[in-house]
């Protein structure tokens, strides 16, 4: 049985009132996590993986759900026993992480990213990182506005439509 990821799971309302459970992914989550991918719009994933390749949701929902929380920490948002969101960190050295967050097309602008990111910034300083990295194209506005909201100092950079964010959790975002 792989290691399930230590941290406390939390309750949110999103700005529609919709009921959300954010909680650490387990294997017994597969099913949950292959329906929502079963759900998600090409835009949806387009935005996600930053191409328009094709996902397999049972393939998805196995690399999530049977993740070593030491190399990759999952999130899952749950509304009504639904997986609605994921959140995800993936090692990429013993200071930095790569975070990715994915909502449903029908709960995407109820808050439920910010939330997700959030969580997860709360695990990789639980892990231990410094620093998150984000790549996402230059049009995903929704990713762009959860990582601008977090109170740390960000280091943008991008070409090509294609954006990276360095995210330094030591260090506090500065008002000016």
């Amino acid at each position: 049985m792989p290691a399930v990821l230590q941290h406390k799971s939390t309750i949110t309302v999103s700005w529609t009132g919709r009921l959300v459970t954010i909680r650490p992914c387990t294997p017994e989550d597969a099913p949950r996590v292959a329906a929502l991918y079963d759900r998600l719009s090409p835009r949806a994933l387009r935005l996600r993986y930053c191409s328009a390749v094709r996902i397999s949701g049972e393939a998805e929902a196995a690399r999530l759900c049977n993740s070593d929380p030491a190399d990759r920490a999952v999130l899952l948002a749950l509304s009504e026993g639904e997986v609605i969101g994921i959140g995800e960190l993936g090692r990429m050295d013993e200071d930095c992480a790569e975070i990715a967050l994915l909502v449903r097309d029908d709960c995407q602008g109820e808050g439920i990213g910010t939330a997700l990111g959030h969580e997860l910034v709360e695990v990789a300083r639980e892990l231990g990182y410094t620093r998150l990295q984000a790549y996402m194209l230059a049009e995903n506005r929704a990713m762009r506005r959860i990582i601008a909201k977090l109170p740390f100092t960000r280091n943008w950079e991008g070409s090509w439509g294609e954006l990276c964010v360095t995210v330094e959790l030591e260090s506090p975002a500065t008002v000016g």
